[in-house]
């Protein structure tokens, strides 16, 4: 990946998927590129996958969940130059988990995002995502998490 300007360090991410007792999916609008995302960012050095998606559902959308985290894999992404903040294209290795919500949440609403130098300040808007909502909005390495969502809440 050398050739093409890129660094060869892959970047570990933790990426939430945040359900509620309907089966919907947390979901939020980036005000940074006006794509939906899912609540995720990058694992610390020294910093476990299961502490690290805590912390990002915590700093991204204000709930701070202390259940149970169930692993669904890991995903691998190409990440482009110019993407969520980095300026060389990388290798990022993704570790979703789904995460069923402790309470009821409201159907709407906005948090401060805090803890990211790229993203302190900016106001996401949350949703939820039906589980037969199109996911088209989404890049591909948030459609295949969402896609494992999916087929993890249909499996029970």
């Amino acid at each position: 990946m050398a050739s093409d300007g890129g660094c060869a360090t892959t970047i570990p991410k933790a990426c939430a998927c945040l359900v509620d007792r309907r089966g919907r999916l947390l979901v939020f609008r980036h005000p940074g590129d006006g794509n939906m995302q899912l609540p995720k960012g990058t694992i610390e050095p020294g910093e476990s996958p299961e502490v690290a998606v805590r912390r990002e559902l915590l700093e991204e959308s204000g709930i701070d969940h202390v259940g149970e985290l169930q692993p669904l894999g890991t995903l691998e992404r190409d990440c482009e130059a110019g993407a969520e903040g980095h300026t060389l294209r990388h290798p990022q290795l993704w570790h979703v988990f789904l995460i069923r919500a402790d309470a009821p949440l409201p159907e709407t609403f906005e948090h401060v995002a805090m803890g990211s130098p790229e993203e302190d300040g900016l106001v996401f808007s949350f949703s939820w995502l039906a589980p037969d909502d199109g996911i088209e909005n989404f890049a591909l390495p948030y459609r295949q998490a969402i896609a494992r969502v999916r087929a993890a809440l249909l499996a029970g």
